[in-house]
């Protein structure tokens, strides 16, 4: 699939990304790891934000669906394991997923009835969505609902409830997008098999990250370098290199050498007795940025179409570099230096030399 501008292709894949860090999101309350949880939530928040923002100049049905599922995950997902914990009281869950039930049926009927339309969300939706982010910070926060928020976020829930009764979230579409073209048979091809393989294993890495196998997950990671290297050498030998396979590789990167070094680094300064909480909140701004430089880099890999040679450290050298700092025994109050430093590198402008 070839995308009409050229500029639209990151945020369809940050789009995708925001669908994994909401699951991300779950993992770690699952884990009781609910300042990693609280960490990817608003990172998860912030980055749709900005996305929303800058693609109002690009139009894309795909999208928009995408979209919409990535935003009700993030808070459903966390409004339901959040209430299973005995954090959120049952009822206030229910009306959170009674209402996005209401837009997921309406959209169902128009598929079935094969009616051409996209999800455009309602103002009121909107102030609403970000009531309820504001509404599920304190309790992964310290366990306590603000009930003051908390309200204000169920009456506006509501209220959109009802206005989307009386007037749809979805709008025709009278021109050609990139639904019509999305045919995930069609895009896939055997080198992606070792993309997905690729992302897998920097999901696995996380999992590991966030349950303390600390050992494991920085192996995971140097596994995520080797995939990476599979795809690209049988894409090209295949003569497989397509626009969707490279947005999948730059999303599968973003995740096993972006989000899961954060991750990982972020846990083990946690897991660390000996450290200052000064240390601990430098750690955590250093992997924000690091994490941020990631999805920088990201965005500026898919729009660019550089001949031989990247610009910025290319981001798999995070699977190679953050497992090597850690089995050589690294002092942790290292890492946030570390972190920095890769970060930096990632959205430089050092040309360097593609060797494969």
């Amino acid at each position: 699939m070839k995308l009409k501008i050229k500029k639209e292709k990151i945020f369809f894949t940050i789009t995708w990304l925001r669908l994994i860090l909401a699951f991300i999101v779950a993992i770690s309350l699952i884990s009781n790891r609910r300042n990693i949880a609280l960490f990817i939530f608003i990172l998860t928040a912030l980055v749709g934000f900005f996305e929303n923002f800058i693609t109002r100049k690009y139009p894309s049905g795909l999208r928009s669906i995408i979209d919409f599922f990535a935003d009700k995950l993030l808070v459903n997902l966390t409004a339901i394991i959040l209430t299973i914990k005995g954090i959120i009281p049952i009822w206030v869950t229910l009306i959170i997923l009674a209402r996005d039930l209401l837009t997921i049926i309406g959209g169902t009927l128009l598929f079935i009835k094969n009616i051409r339309r996209e999800f455009k969300p309602t103002v009121l939706g909107k102030i609403g969505y970000f009531f309820q982010l504001m509404a599920l910070i304190p309790p992964l926060l310290n366990s306590k609902v603000d009930w003051y928020v908390m309200s204000a976020a169920l009456v506006l829930t509501v209220s959109s409830g009802i206005y989307a009764l009386l007037k749809s979230e979805f709008r025709v579409i009278r021109r050609k997008t990139d639904l019509d073209e999305f045919k995930f048979y069609k895009l896939l091809k055997f080198a992606d098999l070792f993309t997905l393989l690729n992302v897998a294993t920097g999901l696995v890495s996380i999992v590991l990250s966030i349950t303390n196998h600390f050992n494991l997950a920085a192996t995971m990671l140097l596994i995520a370098v080797i995939f990476d290297y599979l795809d690209g050498k049988i894409a090209k030998s295949m003569h497989q290199q397509n626009s969707f396979g490279k947005e999948l590789d730059s999303l599968a990167d973003t995740v096993s050498f972006g989000i899961a070094p954060a991750i990982f680094g972020f846990s083990f300064m946690q897991f660390a007795t000996n450290l200052e909480q000064f240390q601990l909140t430098f750690g955590i701004i250093a992997f924000t940025i690091f994490l941020f430089c990631g999805i920088l880099r990201l965005a500026r890999y898919n729009i660019m179409d550089l001949k031989g040679v990247y610009q910025g450290m290319p981001i798999t050298l995070n699977g190679i570099i953050i497992p090597v700092v850690y089995f050589l025994g690294t002092p942790i109050k290292f890492y946030p230096y570390i972190y920095l430093l890769l970060g930096i590198l990632m959205i430089s402008s050092l040309r360097i030399k593609k060797l494969f």
